[in-house]
């Protein structure tokens, strides 16, 4: 089961009892105990990439917290690598305001208010064309958001948020803040990835008795 899914069924407000891993079936199923204590020790050993999945997926607003916290601490230990020298005194607020607009998109999802594409959230379109060619309906990726549901990002609209704070012109927003921002998502999905990496080895096969005895899963 995939961690996006176990959060909601590990929440105390789901309705749902028992989960069925996909492919999985009689013992191999997993009871809401079991995903909340699978949930305990992610928690644990990848907080960073918990929270960031529990912001995106179920708008907890305490795990987003924590998730900028931990963005925020990881954007000011590598800002160096992408100005030569601080820009001015508010450099170090630009820096988390930048952290906060890379959450707000990571964040971003086909149910987020005014997130959607043109194409509806599916990530795909009609084409006429072949639809035309072969008589039945025929889909293919929207090019406007490239198969996945959302507007495009806009960066003119990062440029301008970051000028309340510091002098930044088109130029050296492309040089350097872009190039910051996409480290920032990066950490961001890499996070996500470690989450859900540990999660899937805690819980197959036979976890509990594994991190009990010591044994790795």
């Amino acid at each position: 089961m995939r961690l996006k899914y176990a959060i909601t069924i590990g929440d105390p407000k789901s309705p749902q009892i028992v989960a069925h891993p996909s492919g999985c079936s009689g013992d191999d199923r997993l009871n809401r105990d079991d995903i909340v204590a699978s949930l305990g020790i992610t928690q644990s050993r990848c907080r960073a990439g918990l929270s960031l999945i529990y912001a995106k997926y179920t708008k907890d607003l305490h795990a987003a917290e924590l998730a900028l916290r931990d963005l925020q601490k990881y954007a000011s230990s590598i800002s160096w690598k992408y100005f030569s020298r601080i820009p001015d005194g508010n450099f170090p607020i630009a820096v988390s305001v930048m952290a906060m607009l890379v959450l707000e998109e990571y964040c971003r999802t086909a149910d987020t208010k005014g997130a959607k594409c043109l194409c509806g959230g599916r990530g795909e379109i009609r084409d006429i064309k072949k639809s035309i060619k072969s008589g039945k309906p025929v889909m293919k990726t929207c090019s406007r958001c490239k198969g996945s549901g959302l507007k495009p990002f806009s960066h003119g609209r990062c440029l301008h948020v970051l000028t309340l704070f510091v002098s930044v012109s088109q130029s050296s927003y492309s040089r350097h803040w872009r190039p910051f921002f996409n480290e920032l998502m990066t950490w961001c999905y890499r996070q996500e990835s470690a989450a859900e990496g540990i999660y899937k080895r805690i819980t197959t096969p036979f976890p509990f008795s594994q991190e009990e005895s010591g044994h790795p899963s």
